[in-house]
């Protein structure tokens, strides 16, 4: 057993160092053993901090029902009934199940949460329609809306997953949904409204969508473009 020429700490055989002021340890009368165990840890284990699902369900129920049951309690008190507190306590319902429903499902979760998140908002947006009494548009123009979004999003979050898009081909894709989900809302509301066929502000913003994704469809079928870019931009 040797001892630190500088701190005077017992040193063990395979050191090379002082574990205490970090002293190299010269003996010529031997050679460290590399493959010995050392005495001392490199650094210590670090630490990993598990949460699971139902701790993390819990904390969003507390942050998201409790305000919502707290607003239909005031409401409930201080209006005679059931009025503005309806719309806030089903907005903080859907946040809730839109952020607990990756935690719940095991398969297909991304796209079973989606679709959990279209019916739960097509429920709220009906009992908007409902209790404010301001006509009936959630039929012709919101549901149908919202399925085609669904759909589009549904699409394109499986063709990434299966490394159909890269990033490049990803945004163009996603241009081009905004593209069809703009000229699909107008004529939902030009067919609403009785004037179907006509489309007057949907063509300006198709326009610049189409023609940024065919750029970036083009830099993604040309290698030397996509590389220099991918060098520029480090994606």
């Amino acid at each position: 057993m040797s001892y630190c020429v500088h701190c005077g700490v017992k040193l063990d055989d395979d050191e090379k160092r002082c574990p205490l002021c970090h002293t190299p340890v010269i003996d010529p009368a031997r050679s460290p053993d590399e493959s010995a165990p050392r005495a001392y840890p490199v650094r210590s284990p670090e630490q990993e901090l598990k949460r699971s699902k139902g701790y993390l369900i819990a904390c969003a129920a507390i942050l998201l029902l409790s305000p919502a049951l707290l607003c239909l309690f005031i409401d409930a008190l201080t209006g005679g009934g059931l009025q503005w507190s309806i719309y806030a306590a089903g907005a903080l319902a859907l946040l809730f199940i839109a952020t607990t429903a990756p935690l719940i499902l095991r398969r297909h979760k991304w796209t079973l949460s989606i679709l959990i998140c279209f019916l739960c908002l097509n429920a709220y947006l009906f009992m908007a329609q409902q209790l404010g009494g301001s006509g009936r548009w959630f039929l012709p123009i919101v549901f149908p809306s919202l399925a085609i979004f669904t759909g589009l999003l549904v699409s394109l979050v499986a063709a990434y997953r299966h490394d159909r898009l890269n990033k490049l081909t990803l945004c163009g894709a996603s241009l081009m949904a905004v593209a069809v989900q703009c000229l699909a809302v107008e004529w939902l509301c030009a067919r609403a409204a009785g004037s179907a066929g006509s489309f007057q502000w949907s063509p300006y913003a198709v326009a610049p969508c189409v023609f940024i994704a065919l750029v970036l469809f083009f830099i993604n079928g040309n290698r030397p473009i996509r590389e220099e870019l991918r060098r520029w931009v480090h994606f």
